[in-house]
């Protein structure tokens, strides 16, 4: 009778809705986990076009909606938890270079909101970041990050050789770039993604190690068959660091012996190489060098925030100086210098805040490393080589302006992060 007593039929209730709620809220983190999972494979596949429909599918209009349910579970989160006891700030402060970037680019465009694409565009992969640093917090969904941004890139490397077979002319006229926008686009992902590959062949066996080596074979000769000489500047700083710092010579001497074959054998590659040893050469670098110090004129002249982040803003400030030489109709891409066009659209402060996360981001990941055991000491090695083949390439192009690198670039952010996080091992000999 005592029992019947103290039986609360509510509270009964109150707690198989609360156990329901969870129930609801764990598929909904696993659904966006699936979906952020899409969105990172289809960064080594390209857009796809969807039968039946004109509409296409790809890495960042996946991500893009995959945001807005992730926003919604995690506002929901903090309110059923309560904002104060949910929030870890440790893991708040370690974005911070970051989110001050952000804010400094939000700052120039106060408050003239005019030709606002590239911000909404920037502030759309800020949230990616976050979003990928939280979903892929667990170690095991950490390896599966690892795996996508490696591997995949192979799917785009067999649909572009495919589908474009003049590659195999082996001239400049034929540049790998499908099924990306643009070739440059293509080798600024594929400088990114090969040492990654490079730290699933050494930590990985079986299939997976197998797999790797495939994809980093078909991902070096997509790079070099880019043309494009600001990937390849980062890729080289990328594997002379990898080198440095992991001492695996196999995979450096292997990887630079197909890139010396390819170079030997195929004049269109050392066209190319000597453009950059003689710049007066070829009339593009000419031009880009024209249009990068008019670009850093800019930024002179508009020394703490420059003119507004944006390639609009940027056209319109360097228009005037080419309306005599190049006539009004001559279109005006960008300098092709992620960090002139910064200094230019941001100022001195967006400038600092840009290269404080990249220095901020490098050291603790070197930091990190020197803690961990052999085989995770090379994955934050080769997380660093990536992390330095985007700060090189962006001497020659803006990670930015095209949907692909943006994703992978700050998918690469948020891996750096995650394996800060991860608690260090103690380091052994290897």
């Amino acid at each position: 009778m005592s029992s019947l007593e103290n039986f609360e039929p509510q509270s009964c209730l109150r707690n198989h809705a609360t156990l329901s709620g969870q129930k609801i809220l764990d598929w909904w983190e696993r659904g966006v986990y699936g979906a952020l999972c899409c969105a990172i494979f289809l960064l080594g596949v390209g857009r796809l076009d969807l039968p039946f429909s004109d509409r296409t599918m790809s890495a960042w209009s996946v991500s893009r909606t995959t945001l807005a349910f992730w926003l919604v579970l995690k506002l929901i989160v903090q309110i059923r938890r309560g904002w104060p006891k949910s929030i870890d700030r440790n893991a708040v402060w370690q974005f911070t270079p970051l989110l001050l970037f952000f804010a400094v680019v939000s700052l120039s465009i106060i408050p003239d909101f005019r030709s606002t694409g590239d911000y909404r565009y920037l502030a759309w992969a800020v949230g990616h970041a976050v979003m990928v640093a939280d979903i892929f917090r667990d170690a095991d969904r950490q390896k599966w990050l690892l795996r996508l941004l490696a591997l995949a890139p192979l799917v785009m490397v067999l649909r572009g050789l495919i589908h474009t077979p003049e590659i195999f002319d082996f001239a400049l006229a034929h540049r790998f770039g499908y099924p990306l926008d643009h070739p440059n686009s293509a080798g600024y992902l594929l400088a990114m993604s090969f040492p990654l590959g490079l730290a699933v062949a050494i930590v990985e066996s079986g299939w997976w190690r197998w797999s790797a080596l495939v994809s980093c074979t078909g991902q070096i000769l997509a790079l070099l068959l880019t043309y494009s000489r600001g990937a390849w500047l980062g890729w080289i700083g990328a594997m002379i660091f990898f080198g440095m710092a992991t001492k695996r010579w196999r995979y450096l001497l292997v990887t630079v012996a197909v890139v010396a074959a390819c170079v030997a054998g195929l004049p269109s590659l050392r066209e190319r190489l000597v453009s950059v040893i003689r710049p007066q050469s070829d009339g593009s670098i000419s031009e880009r060098l024209d249009v990068l110090r008019d670009t850093l004129g800019l930024g002179w002249d508009h020394p703490i925030l420059g003119i507004g982040y944006g390639r609009g803003r940027l056209k319109a400030g360097l228009r005037a100086n080419y309306q005599e030489t190049y006539g009004d109709n001559r279109p005006i891409w960008h300098a092709h210098n992620v960090y002139g066009e910064l200094f230019a659209e941001t100022g001195l402060l967006g400038l600092g805040t840009f290269l404080w996360m990249i220095v901020h981001t490098l050291y603790r990941l070197l930091r990190s490393a020197l803690g961990r055991s052999s085989l995770d000491r090379h994955v934050g090695y080769t997380i660093a080589a990536a992390w330095i083949a985007a700060a090189l390439s962006g001497l020659g192009d803006i990670p930015f302006y095209h949907h692909e690198p943006r994703v992978f670039f700050f998918s690469l952010f948020a891996l750096a992060y995650l394996y800060c996080r991860q608690p260090q091992t103690e380091p052994s000999g290897g």
